[in-house]
């Protein structure tokens, strides 16, 4: 495995800080899970309890699930203690966190009564039914509030030491500071206050109900909009520097959307401007260097990387993004994996939390390639398609790990790319493309990472480093291309997700000089290094 300290910035302090963030970020993954499991159970115990209230005692549906809530809390803060935020030292005693969690219950009433007579009195649903989707609608609160407020602990007030911020450096080359935690850089998080490129702030936003989404340039600042006016996702990105990403209530709650759909759009352009392309691939570090695979979202890139990792002792780069200089250095930038069920098939389940587990399914379907074609189909229709967004992000959180907590790996910082794999599936194909092909591809798989709403309607106005969005494209293009022009370059199809049987084969006839063999030859087994 190739490993250097060569970076392009060195900094200690990433180096320092960053495994103790690590484990805390694997500490925090499960979390969603757990209490997502311990729901589950609440909602049987408040059905059994709204069936016997109603069905025996005899009385009206809607007076029995108020008191059937009251039952369900309780089991489910017992459960919530012990499972969910076991050893979790909270700033509140016990009685005060069970209040306030009683509390939590009696505020979502307001939400779940109506909604439970409306579904059964105007829809016609059966009332336990109607009870299930009433219970859903509130899982992203009741989640937030006691993971943010009841069992917040002296962990969580650590990491807002310093004035209640978040710092983040990324290798040296942009540095961040958050007023919300953004977990897809927590192995950039660090303790010392940094100087930010890039701030991420609270504000209260959103303005009057409207007709249709608003994205409009005011000078500097880029300000969006949609339908239900402070009900619904508003942002502002002053361009002005430092960058300014100023999110409203719903966008802080939803993390994952605010840094998806807001903060990385603003990265990938800022790193142009700092002669860096943020590239959407997986990467692993081999024997002579980094190989790059390039795909379309969801065809398989995670499970590759995944399996090479276990067969090769080869280091990890990234399975998502990763950041490429124009002298074909190539700097880790590790996100949590979204985990689907096929890529669960490629390791040792047992590794995750029986809770995980159990909620996988559900979580990976809700995220999967279907699952975001709706999305993207939705996106099309005039409604608040980014608020929905969030929204679905917070009842369902996306089920992400460290790959570390998956298997057992080493982490590679910084290598230089040896080779680029164009990953296609379908009639077995091995062809050797031209290097504007392979830009050509490579680009477009990364645009295919940002096509869900509002990258297309604010990447246009961007004005970054003195260039607009088609010449910060240009820059990227040509970086890229300095960066690749001595790596070797395969477009490689297989009709099923053997790319990491024929991967290491490949490489190894690549760097020989040799023709390229056929795939029904490189899928012959290859030994283990």
């Amino acid at each position: 495995m190739t490993q250097t300290d060569a970076s392009p910035t060195p900094n200690a302090s990433i180096h320092e800080h960053r495994q103790p963030r690590v484990q805390r970020l694997l500490q925090a993954l499960s979390k969603p899970s757990k209490f997502a499991v311990v729901g589950i159970l609440g909602i049987v115990v408040n059905q059994v309890a709204l069936y016997v209230l109603t069905e025996k005692a005899g009385i009206y549906y809607a007076l029995s699930a108020v008191l059937a809530s009251q039952v369900s809390t309780l089991n489910n803060f017992v459960l919530t203690e012990l499972f969910v935020f076991r050893g979790h030292e909270s700033r509140h005693a016990t009685i005060v966190r069970y209040l306030i969690f009683n509390l939590l219950n009696v505020a979502t009433l307001a939400i779940r009564i109506p909604v439970l007579v409306i579904l059964t009195e105007s829809a016609g649903i059966h009332y336990l039914i109607s009870n299930v989707i009433a219970i859903g609608l509130t899982f992203g609160i009741r989640y937030l509030v006691s993971d943010y407020w009841i069992w917040a602990g002296r962990d969580r007030r650590e990491e807002r030491a310093i004035g209640g911020w978040y710092h983040y450096d990324v290798h040296g080359l942009i540095k961040l500071i958050s007023r919300v935690n953004l977990p897809e850089l927590a192995a950039f998080n660090v303790t010392s206050p940094v100087q930010p490129d890039v701030i991420v702030d609270r504000k209260f936003l959103g303005g009057r109900p409207r007709l249709r989404t608003s994205t409009v340039l005011d000078g500097d600042r880029i300000k969006y909009r949609e339908q239900l006016g402070p009900l619904s996702a508003a942002f502002d990105i002053d361009l002005a520097g430092p960058i300014r990403i100023e999110a409203n209530w719903l966008l802080n709650w939803s993390h994952h959307v605010l840094y998806t759909n807001m903060v990385e759009p603003v990265l990938r352009f800022l790193f142009v401007s700092r002669d860096r392309v943020l590239l959407h691939c997986a990467a692993t570090d081999a024997e002579d260097g980094a190989i790059v695979l390039s795909a379309q979202t969801d065809t398989g890139k995670t499970s590759t990387v995944l399996r090479l990792l276990m067969s090769h002792r080869w280091g990890f780069i990234s399975d998502d993004m990763a950041i490429v200089g124009p002298d074909g250095a190539i700097l880790s930038f590790p996100k949590p994996m979204t985990l689907s069920s096929h890529t669960m098939s490629a390791v040792n389940e047992s590794r995750l939390p029986l809770a995980d587990r159990v909620m996988l399914a559900i979580r990976s379907r809700v995220h999967s390639k279907e699952g975001r074609s709706i999305g993207h189909s939705l996106g099309r229709l005039p409604i608040p398609i980014v608020t929905v967004n969030a929204w679905v992000q917070l009842l369902i959180p996306p089920p992400k790990y460290h790959v570390q907590s998956l298997i057992d790996c080493d982490m590679t910082d910084v290598s230089t790319i040896d080779g680029i794999v164009l990953m296609e599936r379908g009639e077995p194909l091995v062809v050797e493309p031209d290097l504007e092909a392979t830009l050509d591809r490579l680009l477009e798989n990364t645009d295919d990472a940002y096509t869900f709403p509002p990258f297309a309607s604010i990447a246009p106005l961007f004005r970054i480093g003195g260039r607009t969005e088609p010449e910060l494209r240009a820059r990227e293009r040509e970086i890229l291309r300095e960066a690749i022009s001595r790596a070797w370059r395969v477009r490689l199809r297989v009709a099923g997700h053997s790319w990491s049987t024929v991967i290491p084969t490949l490489a190894g006839d690549r760097r020989a000089g040799g023709p390229l063999p056929s795939v029904a030859a490189l899928e012959e087994p290859v030994a283990v290094s």
